[in-house]
């Protein structure tokens, strides 16, 4: 159940997209992106030389790299900015906010964003998947006789915590991955089953990581939020849903 004090907010909620470039209101984060080939840095200095002249880096960008020869990755969350630049007739030379290292093995990508204008939400969870033992989330539910070679599983009792998306275990043996679920009692797998279930099979049921959602806050910081309890809403303010995991579903965000 929802806290009272969220309800009317929770009437004009909004599902959130789930999108490494696109906002809870439907905007694109980054309003300018500049890619530009690595070039060597000793970690101690914050400033670089471009081996050639790059006119569209601009003061204020971010700077983001995978890891690579030897360099670490930066990401969105070490706020590596640009501080100053200056261009002359065949080289760029960049000054950031803090002392960087880079290789000449990285892909650099300098990117703008327009972080005045977001607008921030509170981020409700609506479903995350009760969670018990090494396999994760785990319900059980006693299987009816199944054929070799076909997709359809029919179990004796309903379990509302199974979902698409879940390993089956019959006897913590892998069985296949939930497809669809058809009915109450029903359910087809990814892909046919390799052995019978006996009747009376105990299964059970889980995902492969835990549940799981990952946001961009209004300070441009990316937080990974693991096991978040059902009904509850994320202590920051959200401006961004990246990405879910682990069944994690039912997102509202409430401005």
């Amino acid at each position: 159940m929802i806290r009272n004090y969220y309800t009317e907010a929770f009437k004009s909620g909004v599902a959130p997209v789930i999108s490494a470039t696109q906002l809870i209101d439907g905007r694109v984060k980054i309003t300018e992106s500049v890619a530009q080939a690595g070039v060597v840095n000793a970690v101690t200095s914050a400033t670089f030389i471009l081996g050639n002249v790059n006119l569209s880096i601009d003061r204020g960008m971010y700077l983001t790299a995978p890891a690579a020869g030897g360099a670490p990755a930066i990401t969105i969350n070490d706020n590596v900015q640009v501080d100053a630049v200056v261009h002359t007739a065949a080289i760029t030379t960049i000054t950031l906010n803090k002392p960087t290292q880079t290789s000449a093995g990285q892909a650099l990508t300098f990117f703008s964003i327009a972080q005045s204008s977001w607008k921030e939400y509170s981020l409700y969870i609506g479903e995350s998947p009760v969670q018990s033992n090494d396999f994760g989330s785990v319900t059980s539910a006693t299987a009816n006789a199944a054929a070799a070679a076909q997709k359809i599983v029919t179990y004796k009792v309903s379990n509302p915590y199974v979902q698409a998306g879940m390993n089956v275990f019959d006897d913590g043996v892998l069985i296949g991955v939930i497809d669809t679920i058809t009915t109450a009692n029903q359910f087809n797998l990814v892909d046919n089953l390799a052995a019978l279930i006996a009747n009376d099979s105990v299964l059970t049921f889980a995902f492969s990581v835990l549940p799981s959602v990952s946001v961009l806050t209004i300070d441009n910081q990316t937080v990974t939020f693991t096991q978040p309890a059902e009904g509850f809403v994320l202590p920051v303010s959200v401006v961004q849903v990246t990405a879910v995991a682990g069944g994690l579903g039912s997102l509202i965000a409430l401005g």
